[in-house]
């Protein structure tokens, strides 16, 4: 046989064995993309080509999906199917296997398709990020301000550690106007019938050199609840006892019972790896319903490169318990780079 023949012979029966060991997704619109399913939740597919890279499509614009290699099948119920290939189209999924009969399911029924170890009840999935915003005036004053802010979590299925902290330094003409930082971690337990509802403890640690703040420590637990999980809608909600020590330089210390909310979104709605989101925690005096605290963070984050990231930030912080001569709200607005994983 010629060479260029046998070559050209060579490489077909390449791509058809390619092809063959391919999985292919048949969208509404009568294309066909054959790649390689990694995942599907959230009412979303991810899908990898060798032409594309990673896709992410609406399940909703999706006509079938047929597998070659195997996956692994979490239902919403905690059943697990695993090294199955999958026949999916509309409301209906069937699961194969070799030697086994076919399994159908309802499409409702699903909860995702190659779900992470940690959702399997293998290990933990460690996030974070490390937030750092600086700024440098030179000309009729001389003020340098830089903050950094870092988050890091562990969540398992039935557990989750969260540790967070941030630091904040002013200086104007060599003077110190800004000495600020906090500090907290959390424990939070899945009840074991739902994956939304938890319970918790927290503890935070606070300081502030200008507004006469020496100490302040709060220790309490709570009930939460992930109302929503997903890239296009994260929501959760916290509420519980807590006490609060107040240690100052020159004020008189305060120590009071009260109750702390929290509450957390995060959206990717904007889509290219955007990120909206907003974080609120408040604390109530049952002494005093007029010692509240307030914080609340509005911001934007955008991806650069290989984790890298940039956002805008806006921060307020009202304390009505602050001692006299100190404004009781507090305003800070960031241009800030950071790393994510």
């Amino acid at each position: 046989m010629p060479k260029l023949a046998l070559t050209l012979v060579t490489l077909g029966m390449f791509a058809l064995s390619t092809a063959a060991s391919a999985d292919t997704l048949h969208l509404k619109n009568g294309s066909k993309v054959i790649g390689d399913l990694l995942s599907a939740k959230d009412n979303t597919v991810v899908f990898e080509t060798p032409f594309a890279g990673k896709l992410t499509i609406k399940q909703e614009n999706i006509e079938r999906i047929i597998t070659d290699e195997s996956v692994i099948i979490l239902l919403k119920d905690g059943a697990v199917y695993r090294d199955r290939q999958i026949n999916a189209s509309g409301q209906e999924l069937v699961a194969i296997a070799q030697g086994a009969d076919p399994v159908v399911f309802a499409m409702q029924d699903v909860r995702m398709i190659n779900p992470d170890p940690w959702q399997l009840g293998e290990g933990f999935n460690w996030t974070g990020n490390f937030d750092a915003a600086l700024e440098l005036e030179r000309g009729n004053s001389d003020s340098d301000e830089w903050r950094v802010l870092g988050r890091s979590t562990w969540r398992s299925l039935k557990n989750r550690y969260r540790i967070d902290g941030n630091l904040e330094k002013e200086e104007s003409n060599n003077i110190e106007t800004k000495d600020k930082w906090q500090i907290g971690g959390k424990y939070d337990r899945f009840f074991s019938q739902s994956k939304e509802n938890y319970y918790g403890a927290r503890v935070r640690f606070e300081y502030d050199q200008f507004v006469d703040l020496d100490l302040r420590t709060t220790i309490g637990a709570y009930l939460g609840r992930q109302f929503f999980d997903s890239s296009l809608l994260a929501l959760h909600a916290e509420l519980g006892p807590v006490w609060v020590d107040e240690q100052f330089d020159e004020a008189e210390d305060n120590d009071f019972p009260g109750a702390l909310w929290e509450i957390e979104a995060t959206s990717d709605i904007v889509g290219f790896g955007t990120e909206l989101y907003v974080f609120h925690d408040g604390t109530l005096n049952f002494d005093s319903a007029d010692d509240l605290i307030l914080n609340i963070r509005i911001g934007i984050r955008m991806p650069l490169l290989y984790g890298l990231q940039t956002g805008l930030e806006a921060k307020y912080e009202y304390d009505g318990g602050a001692v006299e001569g100190v404004d009781d709200l507090d305003e800070t607005y960031n241009f800030f780079v950071g790393y994510r994983w």
